[in-house]
């Protein structure tokens, strides 16, 4: 089973991309923010800034923009 590269996607896509590999794999979701952004509020857009693929996990970390 081919896993696509999530890199640089909104999350949304990315779940959209992966939702027929939740049968599979195990799916987890690390969230961090950039450190260019002091208010935490201004959380506008959530982007994939890395993935990681183990054997039968797939580790998403996202950044908010």
């Amino acid at each position: 089973m081919q896993i696509p590269d999530l890199i640089g996607i909104k999350l949304e896509d990315a779940l959209e991309k992966i939702k027929n590999l939740k049968e599979f794999f195990n799916v987890s979701i690390k969230e961090t923010s950039s450190p260019f952004i002091g208010d935490l509020d201004k959380k506008d857009e959530c982007r994939v800034v890395r993935q990681q693929n183990f054997d039968n996990t797939i580790i998403i970390t996202v950044s908010y923009f």
